[in-house]
C-alpha cells in the first residue's frame, strides 16, 4: 500500500463534500489496491472480509426526521457499492477501531461521514459540553495514531451569523474545535464550495 493518507473535508450543507470524499477514497483504493481499475462503481460490490475500503456513516437513524432520512436515502443510492458500510452503531471510536483491527497489516481506507452529525449525537444538552469536548479530543488523538488512510467529513458552520440560542453557539464552538483538530492531524485539508475543492493545506 502507498503511504496512508489523512484527509479532512469540510464545507457547507449540500456543497458536494460526500461526493468528493468518496472520490478521494476510491482514488486511494485504486493507487493502493486496484492496479489498473478506475475509481468508480465498476470496481464491483463490497466483499466483507476481502475489502479494505470502509464507509462509516455516523447518522443514528432513530434520531432523524423525515427530511434527513430522505437525504440519507439519496446518499446511499449515489454511493459506490464497493464500500463496506457501517451505520447505526452505538460508539463511533469503537466502530472505527473494529474496522482498523480488521485490516490485514493495517492496510485500508476508512471514510467517516459526517462528524458533525456524530457531534450532534453526543452534544444534546448544554450540560454535555465538557463530555463532548473531551470526546472530540480523544477521537482526534486516536485518528492521528492509527496507520491506515482516514478521510473525515464535517460541516463548516463558522461562516454563519452568530445565533441567539446559547446551545447553537456552543455547538458551533465544538464543531469549530473538531474541525481544527481534524485539519491538524490530516496531511490534506480542503473546503468544498459549490462542488469545487479549495485547498486549505
Amino acid at each position: 500500500m502507498v503511504n496512508p493518507s489523512k484527509i479532512f473535508i469540510t464545507g457547507g450543507i449540500s456543497s458536494g463534500k460526500s461526493k468528493y470524499a468518496e472520490e478521494q477514497a476510491l482514488s486511494i483504493y485504486k493507487a493502493s489496491f486496484g492496479g489498473g481499475l478506475s475509481p468508480s462503481s465498476d470496481l464491483g460490490p463490497a466483499r466483507p472480509g476481502h475489502n479494505p475500503l470502509h464507509f462509516i456513516a455516523t447518522a443514528r437513524i432513530e434520531n432523524l426526521d423525515s427530511e434527513m432520512l430522505l437525504k440519507i436515502k439519496r446518499h446511499k443510492e449515489k454511493r459506490s457499492g464497493i464500500f463496506i458500510v457501517h451505520e447505526n452503531f452505538e460508539d463511533l471510536p469503537a466502530a472505527i477501531d473494529a474496522v482498523y483491527k480488521s485490516f490485514e497489516n493495517k492496510n485500508g481506507i476508512i471514510l467517516i461521514d459526517s462528524l458533525t452529525l456524530w457531534l450532534s449525537s453526543i452534544f444534546k444538552n448544554l450540560s454535555d459540553f465538557d463530555f463532548a469536548q473531551e470526546a472530540v479530543l480523544r477521537l482526534s488523538k486516536y485518528l492521528k495514531e492509527i496507520k491506515c488512510s482516514v478521510i473525515t467529513v464535517a460541516d463548516s458552520l463558522g461562516f454563519n451569523m452568530v445565533p441567539a440560542d446559547v446551545y447553537l453557539r456552543k455547538f458551533i464552538e465544538l464543531n469549530g474545535l473538531m474541525e481544527q483538530e481534524l485539519s491538524a492531524l490530516s496531511d490534506k485539508a480542503c473546503c468544498i464550495i459549490a462542488g469545487n475543492p479549495v485547498s486549505l493545506k
